[in-house]
């Protein structure tokens, strides 16, 4: 056994694509995202806590509380259960952010469990670090809408709340982090607040709500964060929610979030119900990652910083461009317009993408060099990011035929990066010349990148011909072929009967097994029965499994990227499990062959969490979720594959029946 990995996932996020919150296991806000969805994150994991105090007795959530998380179905609000025997009580909550104001909203139903009156006090903490830091802060209460307003520049937020159309019970403005002091949380511990009105720099605050509940009865408490840039915004929106009322607004938001969802056209009845209700989710919880500027953030779970000091809350292009694939898969082709939208003012004058991007379309952190180590020169990109763009958008095209659309973008995206990828070639081998790997680790010429490349060529010469252009679909139709029978050519083992890894610069062959060679058939360069991708397709079955109770397929051979146990090939991922899952939907010709899949979908929804999210990788043995949850990528292969499976199915079916 290696290390452990204890950092918490968020099982549920909530989003407006301007305004983004999300929440551990305890029911506590950890990730305060706005203006953009992914960027100025107004937490950064620091926990704003959620108290009980009852007749005398207090105790935060995590003090083994028994808290179940799911969410109303089909809409973005969180559906949590609380309950202690010990005292008594029990807690519905409702979580949402209004889908077309800026304002987190929280609804608590409080029930006495008992035979006699209890005093019941609910509390919570904001421990808002601004622009993600904390110096320079201020909060303070502000008596004409009785609420705490916490600011710096032009960021505000207002904390209200009600309960029998009474505010607050009490409030406590301090410090934190300096000095010794812990933070005014601590303050609630003996179930009074102290009233301070004001504190400034590293500061933190709390409320705390009164009810007195009959015996086996119920209290109502609300409480909201109303966000802006500047006061008047915060005000007015406080009196809105004041005005129209918690309740009202959480309707507002089930139905608009139901409205979106059932949009869907497919037939979801032939899927097992989880199966199905984890689709439903993977929809919603992947719009939840994308900001209406276009970007589509790759995960907004910022615990990862503590590892890394960095997050994943950036818009990788090939991550986008998967997500983008699975929204058009499934119909909601206005989504993924949104995203080539910003792809088109991102793309460098050169025609290529390059690592990732902040949601406001600024160069996000890299670790691409420039230079390898013996000093050559090379592009700091991942070839793969530019291609799979280029094919996403075309089958965007494909679905919707918006040819008004792909107009605005056709230069750009189309033209600029196809002359790139024509250009960026080796003239022996006529294979893409050297960039970093799909899992950003390794510079070399990699079977996934190729199968990329050759399937953006052909997806260009298609839209070629759609703009009546001859000369240039037969040049890069020509290009595609020659890039594919340089991969057959060069990555194709014949002795190991299957697709490498890939090709170094120094002309070292990378035999690993590596579930990303799965993009031959992805990306449709071959077919998925083609004797090579199914010799290959297989050795990453047999080779990559991981077994042990959890199952599922590791990422490659020997990953170490978080690696829970030497005793296993890595720790299982959702995006190479679910790939394994597509390759037998594509290769099924029976009910009893496409079964095989099934079981695969059957295993996302067991080891997704009770809120629907998948984990970029679990532990091996005990299921846990490792490293960014949830992850927009396992999410998008999840929809991918389903809508895969629903298509074979109807074409199964139907070849079975009888003709007329």
């Amino acid at each position: 056994m290696l290390k452990k990995w204890f950092l918490l996932p968020r099982n549920v996020l909530v989003s407006n694509g301007r305004f983004a919150v999300a929440l551990d296991d305890k029911a506590r806000i950890r990730d305060v995202y706005f203006p953009y969805v992914g960027l100025e994150n107004h937490a950064v994991g620091h926990q704003f806590r959620f108290g009980v105090w009852v007749d005398g007795k207090f105790e935060w959530l995590e003090k083994d509380w028994d808290i179940a998380m799911t969410y109303l179905p089909e809409t973005l609000t969180g559906r949590y259960k609380i309950k202690k025997q010990a005292y008594g009580v029990e807690m519905e909550v409702n979580d949402a952010i209004h889908n077309s104001k800026d304002v987190f909203l929280r609804k608590i139903k409080v029930s006495n469990n008992l035979d006699h009156k209890q005093e019941v006090r609910l509390f919570f903490t904001q421990d808002f670090h601004i622009y993600g830091y904390e110096a320079g802060d201020t909060a303070f209460f502000e008596p004409n809408t009785h609420g705490i307003i916490h600011y710096k520049g032009k960021r505000y937020f207002l904390v209200g709340g009600a309960t029998g159309g009474k505010g607050f019970y009490q409030y406590a403005v301090g410090h934190k982090e300096s000095e010794g002091k812990e933070g005014t949380w601590r303050d609630c511990e003996d179930g009074q607040l102290s009233t301070n009105p004001v504190a400034q720099g590293a500061v933190d605050s709390a409320v705390s709500f009164q009810l007195e509940i009959p015996p086996h009865g119920y209290g109502i408490i609300h409480y909201w964060i109303a966000c802006g840039t500047h006061l008047n915004e915060v005000t007015a929106l406080d009196g809105e929610v004041k005005s129209v009322g918690v309740e009202q607004m959480l309707l507002e938001v089930e139905n608009y979030w139901s409205a979106w969802l059932n949009r869907l056209k497919l037939d979801l009845n032939i899927l097992p119900r989880e199966v199905a209700i984890l689709f439903k989710r993977s929809l919603l919880l992947m719009r939840t990652h994308v900001d209406n500027h276009g970007g589509f953030l790759a995960s907004l779970d910022s615990d990862i910083m503590e590892i890394h000091r960095d997050t994943y809350s950036y818009v990788w292009p090939r991550d986008g461009a998967m997500a983008a694939l699975a929204f058009t898969s499934a119909g909601f082709t206005d989504v993924a317009a949104m995203f080539f939208g910003f792809c088109n003012k991102v793309i460098g004058e050169d025609g290529f993408f390059r690592h990732k991007y902040l949601p406001d379309g600024s160069l996000g952190s890299t670790w691409h060099a420039l230079i390898d180590t013996s000093g050559n020169l090379q592009l700091p990109i991942q070839e793969d990011e530019t291609a799979s763009v280029l094919y996403a958008l075309w089958k965007y095209y494909e679905k919707n035929g918006n040819l008004e659309f792909v107009t605005k973008v056709y230069d750009r995206l189309v033209v600029k990066a196809a002359d790139f990828m024509m250009n960026y070639r080796d003239p022996d081998t006529l294979l893409p010349k050297p960039t970093f790997d799909e899992w950003e680790e390794k510079v070399g010429v990699f079977t996934s990148t190729v199968a990329s490349v050759c399937a953006a060529l052909d997806a260009a010469a298609k839209f070629a011909k759609v703009f009546y252009d001859s000369n240039r679909q037969e040049i890069l139709s020509e290009a595609s072929a020659q890039i594919k029978d340089a991969m057959i050519k060069h990555l194709y083992d014949p002795q190991l009967k299957r697709f490498i890894k890939g090709i170094y610069p120094n002309g070292e062959k990378d035999t690993t097994l590596d579930s990303s060679v799965s993009a031959v058939f992805a990306y449709e360069v071959l077919d998925a029965k083609d004797l090579r991708v199914k010799s290959t397709m297989e050795a990453l079955a047999s080779n990559l499994r991981v077994n042990t109770g959890v199952g599922g397929l590791a990422r490659y051979q020997n990953d170490r990227y978080r690696r829970v146990s030497t005793d296993t090939p890595g720790n299982p991922w959702f995006i190479s499990t679910l790939r394994l899952a597509r390759w037998h939907i594509a290769t099924a010709s029976s009910p009893g062959e496409l079964a095989q899949a099934m079981d695969f979908l059957k295993w996302a929804a067991k080891n997704a969490l009770s809120t629907g999210a998948l984990a970029e990788q679990l532990d091996p043995y005990s299921g846990n979720p490792i490293s960014a949850t949830p992850l927009l990528w396992s999410h998008a292969e999840f929809v991918l594959a389903v809508t895969e499976y629903i298509s074979k199915h109807q074409e199964i079916t139907a070849i079975g029946q009888p003709q007329a």
